[in-house]
């Protein structure tokens, strides 16, 4: 007899391909500020970024699904309007010296 995957299934699998980029980032994430000149206090505030964020979304599986959905939905709006920050922080930052722009993103 042949099982057929459920959406659960499919709904897990998508959840731990997820899991397994986030994973990824963060090492990514972690090794920038790591290698960067003064690595002290910005590698202890990466770590406590990435600690944070996973401890949030831990805290917030315990929480019934109705909350969760919630709980999501303001954590995306929030990263959201960080990414907003981090864009324009970046374009300032490419305008006043334009050699730390990357390759391809001269302004």
């Amino acid at each position: 007899m042949s099982s057929y995957p459920t959406q659960e299934d499919e709904l897990r699998a998508k959840e731990a391909e997820a899991e397994d980029s986030k994973r990824a980032e963060e090492a990514r994430f972690l090794a920038v500020f790591q290698s960067a000149p003064h690595t002290g206090k910005l590698s202890e505030l990466a770590n406590s970024i990435v600690n944070n964020f996973n401890s949030i979304m831990a805290g917030s599986r315990q929480e019934p699904y109705q909350r969760q959905e919630d709980l999501m939905a303001g954590m995306k709006k929030l990263f959201e309007e960080q990414i907003n920050v981090i864009k324009a922080r970046r374009t300032y930052t490419i305008k006043i010296n334009p050699s730390t722009a990357l390759k391809d993103e001269k302004i």
